[in-house]
């Protein structure tokens, strides 16, 4: 079963999301989440009237005065008609596991889903989901799904995420050169390459690339190879023309042999994408290298 997954629009929006052919929603929760155009509370989300799927995503690394109010938080979940909850701090599925949580457990890996050891390590703790890394290819993709027996998915759409601090980075900045901070979001050259990122300060700092990912194109090879699901992030993206985005991957799903067909969908993608778009390291491995800049 191919499934697609995307975040929780707004409120205003999600009677037409309702209407879209995909399976689920991952949704921010507010306190506990990052890297969503909105969260919700606990007393919105018992409100949520859908029949897609629901994951409540706990994708914050979490200090340990934290721990308390995610346990809390999660013996709250427990007792609403939700799907699963995702995790990305280990601390979070220890806790899952503590409190005999016996919906599905989804791991949004970050930077760390790279090999099938790795998941099939969490699959004895009751892990049922895996969204890789984004730093891999669609051919160790394709390996680690044929190497492991849990869900595994890869994110084909969004600005990807190349760090994460817990330092308030721009706001150090502008008090180190004494200048004003107006916002929240800076975009940051390099100098060498010229290539651009955004820099988003929350709770945490997050850096991005400044295109934003479209593997539209590779969606036919991972679902000839049984890829279980994807994930298409809207964050920092318009909700209605994700939405024309989120329907191109939709209709393609259903008619992946005509390469024409294919084509044209993509060029709605990028027509309805305000950044420049890049198929990421789906193509290419990547490659640490420290260059000469002299």
């Amino acid at each position: 079963m191919h499934e697609i997954y995307v975040p929780l629009p707004s409120k205003e929006n999600l009677s037409l999301y309702e209407r879209l052919n995909f399976d689920g929603f991952l949704v921010g929760i507010k306190g506990f989440s990052s890297n969503f155009n909105y969260c919700y509370d606990i007393e919105e989300l018992k409100e949520l009237n859908t029949k897609k799927k629901v994951y409540i995503c706990l994708n914050r690394l979490y200090y340990n005065s934290e721990i308390d109010d995610v346990k809390n938080l999660v013996k709250e979940l427990i007792k609403l008609d939700i799907t699963g909850i995702c995790y990305t701090d280990i601390g979070v599925l220890n806790i899952l596991n503590e409190l005999g949580f016996d919906k599905e457990i989804f791991w949004i890996s970050n930077h760390m889903g790279t090999n099938s050891k790795t998941i099939n390590f969490l699959e004895k703790r009751n892990v049922d989901l895996a969204l890789l890394s984004n730093e891999i290819t669609i051919d160790e993709i394709i390996n680690i799904k044929k190497n492991t027996n849990i869900k595994i998915g890869a994110k084909l759409y969004g600005f990807l995420n190349m760090a994460t601090s817990s330092r308030k980075l721009i706001t150090n900045y502008f008090d180190y050169t004494d200048t004003k901070k107006d916002k929240d979001k800076y975009e940051i050259e390099d100098k060498v390459k010229k290539d651009k990122y955004i820099i988003v300060e929350e709770r945490d700092t997050n850096f991005f690339t400044g295109k934003v990912l479209n593997g539209l194109l590779h969606l036919p090879r991972l679902l000839d190879n049984n890829i279980d699901f994807i994930f298409l992030d809207s964050y920092m993206l318009d909700e209605k023309e994700f939405y024309n985005v989120a329907e191109c991957f939709v209709l393609l799903k259903s008619n992946t042999n005509d390469e024409k067909y294919l084509n044209d969908l993509n060029e709605v993608v990028k027509t309805n994408s305000k950044y420049e778009t890049f198929d990421g390291f789906l193509d290419k491995k990547t490659v640490f290298k420290v260059e000469d800049y002299e």
